[in-house]
């Protein structure tokens, strides 16, 4: 019993070593395994992460025998198996005849008899459940049971770590963000503001349209920074917007590009990629730079689409003059299936309409709002050929 208590502390050891010397958190949950398939002389072991608020299976962890019936069930069996809410182990005797395991090996359950897991309370919305498995019916020790517990909770406070390092990540990442933002308007004082307002807008929109927060926070990044292939284009260029020749427009329009790459290589600014890349393609196929129609285009840049637009009517530009609300709604609906995603477009006027401090540009009285919208959503009868108002860049 001393020799076994030895190994438990070793194996404890080593893992909280590996936990507080800051190695990866992969490594870390591979130890976890690994020590407790070995030092229990179990068939294999395996470590799941779970994101219990989007219902899925996060990451998977395992070390020794793939005991496919086990390790590649669905989240829903899992939690059958083990509840979260369960406060001890769990037993399965022997897996060869309990229905909850489905039958997913070529020799059927044969290789494997008892299975015991828990559930292990990380950071919500994640959880673990850890598992080991013997090939042989198997009760475990009081020392065992300690251990078992022990490991699955450093496993957890691993996870835990990691995931506050991701917040102290995002802050960073937020921060990036706006100092690029920054950068960029302060080459082109002309379109300050620009970007923020796009930002706030796109967030808004995305929220009216039913997606997380965690989507909309990423619409707000994207619009600060779907302009920031511009930081190329000289200003003499940007100050004359409406007058380009075709030469010019040409250069203007290779900033959906020029911002995918200046993005691409950092990896936590690249899920924004797609909606800077394609902010600027249109319902019809006829937007840039790759011709993208309907659902072709993502979600995300259809929305960045029309807030950009919107942006650009109120606010004009050099040589460009804004536009009152009203004139604003009539080609927002014009240009509704054909320039803009529809949703995107009447989510985008009904956010203005409920809280039209999202723009730091000044919105009118609470009545021009209420005809905005009204216009908006009667306009559709009327004449859809009528002149698309200047586009913005």
């Amino acid at each position: 019993m001393v020799s076994g208590y030895h190994q438990y502390f070793k194996a404890f050891a080593d893992v909280s070593k590996a936990i507080h010397s800051g190695m990866e958190t992969e490594e870390i949950l591979g130890r976890i395994v690994t020590s407790i398939s070995d030092t229990m002389a179990a068939k294999g072991c395996i470590y799941w992460v779970v994101n219990r608020d989007a219902g899925c299976i996060a990451h998977k962890v395992s070390s020794g025998f793939d005991f496919r019936s086990l390790s590649a069930v669905d989240l829903p069996t899992l939690q059958t198996l083990f509840p979260a809410d369960a406060d001890h182990l769990v037993f399965i005797a022997d897996v060869r005849y309990d229905d909850r395991l489905p039958d997913l090996e070529r020799l059927g359950k044969r290789r494997v008899v008892s299975v015991i897991g828990m559930p292990v309370q990380i950071d919500p919305p994640y959880g673990g459940i850890l598992a080991v498995y013997f090939g042989a019916k198997r009760d475990l020790s009081r020392a065992e049971v300690e251990f078992l517990t022990a490991l699955g909770e450093q496993g957890a406070i691993a996870l835990h770590k990691a995931l506050r390092y991701d917040e102290r990540l995002l802050d960073t990442f937020r921060q990036t963000v706006e100092g690029l933002t920054m950068a960029l308007e302060a080459k082109h004082p002309e379109t300050h503001g620009h970007s923020l307002n796009v930002g706030r807008l796109a967030e808004a929109t995305a929220l009216k349209m039913g997606m997380t927060e965690k989507a909309a926070r990423s619409l707000y990044q994207a619009g600060l920074l779907h302009d920031i292939g511009k930081i190329g284009t000289g200003r003499e260029i940007l100050g004359r917007l409406g007058r380009l020749s075709s030469r010019e427009m040409d250069l203007v329009r290779m900033h959906p590009v020029v911002g995918a790459n200046i993005l691409r290589p950092l990896v936590f600014l690249s899920h924004l990629v797609p909606m800077v890349r394609h902010h600027h393609e249109r319902m019809d196929g006829s937007g840039y730079p790759d011709g993208l129609a309907g659902t072709a285009i993502p979600v995300g840049a259809r929305i960045l689409a029309v807030c950009d637009a919107f942006e650009t009517m109120i606010a004009g530009r050099a040589g460009i003059r804004p536009i009152s609300l009203e004139d604003a709604a009539v080609q927002l609906n014009i240009g509704a299936g054909t320039r803009f995603d529809p949703q995107a477009a009447s989510a985008l006027v009904a956010a203005v309409r409920e809280n039209p401090s999202v723009l730091d540009t000044p919105m009118g009285s609470d009545a021009d709002l209420k005809r905005f919208e009204m216009l908006f959503r009667d306009h559709r009868e009327m004449d859809r050929n009528a002149p698309w108002c200047t586009v913005s860049f």
